[in-house]
């Protein structure tokens, strides 16, 4: 009955919990549970690779089967190259807006970013103008031809994207969703101010664990 009281206890504290308020929830908590006891018996694993490591280590090639998916399919299109994909989408999306909204929305450096922004610009999926609120900024939209760039290639974006998602079932998804928002928006109020490569060594060195 214990088991119980904690599953409930952990759900509930929890701001996204990747586990249901049912029985199915929870018995697949107590599964999980009775797999990370059992990691964590096997002498010399924790000392190896920390649960933290092993998922970076996993966000690194999740990452890089992306790319290798992406540059495969669409080899033929500039989408090939995963960060115009990311930035025309977020101007698809939320609409207009300065260059550098649009670089930290597609959590990019700046110098690196202007140059895909100038790239799209080149390619025409992307103009600019200047901003009536600041002129030192310009603004940057999707065109026309950046629109129907994404629709021509919207069928294989959605096969290569079931591709990721690989295996999982529709509640995993979901759940995998609210833990990958919940990474994100901590990681968005991490970089919500440009910081410069010495603030963010001083970050991670004093990063509470």
């Amino acid at each position: 009955m214990h088991l119980l009281f904690e599953f409930e206890k952990e759900t509930k504290e929890e701001l996204f919990s990747i586990y249901a308020p049912t029985i199915t929830g929870f018995k697949q908590w107590v599964r999980d549970k009775m797999t990370q006891l059992q990691e964590e018996e096997i002498p010399g694993v924790e000392a190896k690779v920390s649960t933290e490591q092993n998922i970076a280590l996993s966000f690194f090639k999740l990452a890089n089967y992306s790319k290798m998916y992406w540059r495969s399919v669409l080899a033929d299109s500039p989408l090939a190259l995963p960060d115009n994909l990311i930035f025309l989408m977020n101007l698809w999306v939320h609409g207009e807006m300065t260059k550098m909204e649009l670089i930290r929305k597609s959590t990019q450096e700046k110098p690196t970013g202007m140059q895909i922004v100038n790239r799209l610009i080149e390619l025409k999926f992307v103009c600019q103008k200047d901003s009536e609120v600041d002129k030192r900024s310009k603004i940057v939209e999707i065109t026309t031809l950046g629109e129907q760039e994404l629709m021509n290639n919207r069928e294989d974006i959605q096969k290569i994207s079931q591709v990721i998602n690989g295996n999982l079932k529709q509640t995993e998804k979901q759940s995998l969703v609210q833990l990958l928002d919940k990474l994100l928006y901590f990681h968005d109020d991490v970089f919500s101010d440009t910081k410069n490569r010495e603030e963010l060594i001083y970050f991670i060195a004093n990063r509470e664990r």
